[in-house]
């Protein structure tokens, strides 16, 4: 793997919203063609993203819900 490889996976890492040590670990566990590890800790990342994303959803209907009685009253 190049150092311009690394650089494109750190950045797309970083752009997905991962820490420096969750990167590092990415990186190490392709450099040891370990891809079945790997794909279980992107997934897990992904998992957290999704659950903050329902979070903020909910948070959001909510506001929603609370304009909207206010507009009836």
């Amino acid at each position: 793997m190049t150092e311009q490889d690394i650089f494109k996976i750190r950045r797309n890492l970083t752009d997905a919203g991962m820490n420096e040590s969750e990167i590092d670990e990415c990186i190490s566990l392709i450099e040891q063609n370990r891809y079945a590890e790997l794909n279980r800790l992107l997934t897990m990342h992904r998992l957290s993203l999704l659950d903050t994303v329902h979070k903020y959803n909910t948070c959001i209907d909510c506001l929603d819900y609370f304009t909207h009685t206010l507009e009836r009253s």
